[in-house]
């Protein structure tokens, strides 16, 4: 970016340039992001209601069980950014961070559905590795694929987007699905849905250019690194 401006190669109107020589870019994008994203509104939005309203935890004995799968949320995700440093592959640092959690997501559910408190604390905690390990590379890993000159907007709009039409809209999904259906399985479904579409969406982005060349080797360059370029 530095030596765009240098040279006054920076694009007039970022937004408009990047939809329309980048739409498939940003149609993965938005899919990469999703579990990323959607995963907190899961946990501490739907799970919360529905552990309250539904199953017989009180609110304050479920903040509670958040509240440690934030901590443990704190303490695992920078080593989301060191595995995909380390491994030679990100497409298979992505799948070995990932697909753990098509597993450990309808664990969650129906650890929390036991009414167990103990049992619920580590179904949560547990199930936020997958999703905070590769929300830690996550942000690098799209900017090696955007233009330097559309990288900013182009992440922008993934991460947004993807806010709007997939995360912020995960609570009101998950609870019209029991209702309409009286059970958590279509919950849990739709949970898996979302993390196999964040793994596959990642996978095929990462098989389009990569646009910075110092990051061409994942060993070169941690993901965390390049987002900052």
């Amino acid at each position: 970016m530095a030596k765009l401006i240098k040279k006054k190669e920076v694009v007039k109107l970022p937004l408009t340039e990047v939809l329309r020589t980048q739409p498939m870019l940003i149609v993965l994008g938005i899919g990469a992001c999703t579990i990323g994203l959607s995963a907190t509104y899961f946990k501490s939005t739907f799970a919360l209601s529905w552990a309250t309203s539904a199953l017989s935890f009180d609110r304050s004995s479920f903040q509670t069980i958040i509240l440690v799968a934030n901590i443990t949320q704190i303490v695992v995700q920078p080593f989301g950014a060191l595995i995909a440093t380390r491994m030679k592959s990100w497409s298979r640092a992505v799948t070995v961070m990932l697909l753990p959690e098509l597993i450990l997501m309808p664990v969650m559910f129906l650890l929390i559905r036991t009414e167990n408190y103990g049992l619920a604390m580590l179904g949560v905690a547990v199930a936020t590795i997958p999703h905070c390990l590769y929300y830690a590379a996550l942000a690098g890993m799209l900017a090696s694929r955007f233009p330097a000159h559309l990288r900013y907007t182009g992440i922008s709009l993934c991460y947004q987007l993807c806010g709007t039409l997939l995360g912020g809209t995960t609570p009101i999904i998950g609870q019209f699905l029991p209702n309409r259906t009286g059970s958590i399985t279509a919950v849990i479904a739709y949970a898996v849905f979302q993390v196999a579409l964040t793994l596959g969406c990642m996978l095929l982005l990462l098989k389009r250019p990569n646009h910075d060349e110092q990051a061409a080797e994942p060993s070169a360059v941690s993901p965390t690194a390049a987002a900052a370029v």
